[in-house]
């Protein structure tokens, strides 16, 4: 038995280094030529089948290549779901909790709702790759990803997508409130069937992805307030601001890759960059005043509109050299410079913040309803006491029994006799 387990085992491995061949052995057939859409999308098929038997043969033969099946598919998952963009995701959901949050941070309401997110933002990823699996074939940093590569079917994918997008929804919905959960399925709908169509076919569309972007830290306020409000507003408008400066940075640096891919970046129609970089400088002036609106607001102290405010000119500062000098060096540098900016904004904001005043006067009210309840049930249920007790009394007095009026008189055959008082006879 152990021998069998060893020979599919070995076989699993073997088809394996066929479907992902070694670049160091193999340097010729590591990353094939692709000619193509056409000859990508005929030749994922045949992966499809070999994935599939190499699967049942690893499966039926014991732990060990069990185990290389998990390894080989959480890998495909992983890539799938982009994870470290979806970790940025659930940070950024994960601050809009703690700001939304009372004096008091619920614990497992925080990891329940970044649980969620992170289901929703691996569904709306993988969603993205089955639509794009074309265009990412023709672009050199997208085609070794697990789809245009042939290592997993594009229905095996989708079908990832909607069973982990599903739980995440059901998640927030259960653990959090409704409001989240349509937050989740709302921004799921505009990233993968708004968002990721538009790419082909208008600039607008990262201005839509910027709105994608700043719906999940409004996501975690709503799970933690059950409620949007104003200053809600503060971290998802520094998210919408920071996206355009950091995308147009890359799709600057990146605009041959997605002219070969067939996106449409507003960058095509720019060949100096001027016009890239103006847009980047307005959206870093746009976030100024920002700090000082969460100070004004009751959202963080005023030690965060000093630090937001220095954060946000060190930024300016690099999205102006991009436009004294639109080159690669500069965008590269204005790139790097919003990697490290929005870390540093959130940490800021949950070092500053002040507890959420609504959600603190809406548990003062709950509590106050719930102390009047209580106190209500309370007096309901003496007066019940009271009234059974009395009810006790009076069914005693009147179950006496006739002996004991009969006791009364001189003679037991007498009825009662009626005594008068002595007023009664002056009248």
């Amino acid at each position: 038995m152990w021998r069998g387990g060893a020979s599919a085992a070995y076989a699993a491995r073997a088809l394996r280094s066929r479907l992902l061949a070694d670049p160091v052995h193999h340097p010729s057939s590591a990353i094939p030529p692709i000619a193509s859409a056409r000859t990508a999308c005929s030749a994922a098929p045949a992966p499809t089948v070999a994935e599939a038997a190499a699967a049942s043969a690893a499966l039926s033969s014991g732990t060990g290549s069990a185990s290389d099946v998990l390894g080989y598919y959480g890998r495909c998952y992983w890539e799938l779901s982009k994870a470290r963009l979806s970790a940025l995701v659930v940070a950024t959901s994960g601050a809009g909790y703690v700001l939304g949050s009372g004096s008091i941070v619920d614990i497992a309401g925080l990891c329940y709702t970044c649980t969620g997110t992170m289901m929703v933002a691996a569904s709306a990823n993988t969603l993205n790759q089955v639509f794009e699996i074309k265009n990412d074939a023709k672009m050199k940093r997208t085609m070794r990803r697990p789809l245009p590569s042939g290592r997993i079917s594009p229905v095996h994918a989708a079908m990832w997508a909607t069973g982990v997008g599903a739980a995440g929804t059901a998640l927030l919905a259960c653990k959090a409130n409704g409001l989240a959960a349509g937050l989740a399925a709302s921004n799921l709908i505009l990233y993968a069937f708004i968002y990721t169509p538009l790419k082909q076919i208008h600039p607008v569309n990262t201005w839509v992805g910027a709105v994608v972007g700043a719906i999940p830290p409004l996501l975690g306020w709503a799970a933690a307030a059950s409620e949007v409000s104003l200053n809600s507003m503060i971290l998802p408008a520094a998210l919408y601001y920071w996206q355009l400066p950091h995308f147009m940075a890359l799709a600057y640096l990146c605009r041959d890759d997605y002219l070969a891919g067939g996106y449409r970046m507003l960058s095509f129609a720019d060949p100096t960059g001027k016009r890239t970089a103006w847009v980047s400088l307005r959206n870093c002036l746009y976030i100024l005043p920002l700090g000082l609106f969460a100070y004004n607001w009751g959202l963080t102290s005023e030690w965060f509109s000093f630090e937001a405010s220095v954060l946000t000119m060190g930024l300016t500062i690099g999205a102006l050299s991009f436009v004294l000098d639109p080159s690669p060096k500069s965008a590269r540098r204005m790139f790097h410079g919003s990697l490290l900016y929005l870390p540093a904004l959130m940490a800021g904001l949950i070092l500053h913040r002040l507890p959420n005043e609504q959600k603190e006067h809406n548990i003062h009210e709950t509590s106050e309803m719930a102390g009047v309840v209580y106190g209500a049930e309370l007096r309901e249920e003496e007066r019940a006491r009271q009234k059974r007790e009395d009810q006790k009394k009076h069914s005693r007095a009147q179950s006496r029994p006739p002996v004991a009026y009969a006791s009364v008189a001189p003679f037991p055959f007498l009825p009662v006799p009626v005594y008068v008082s002595p007023q009664a006879h002056e009248l």
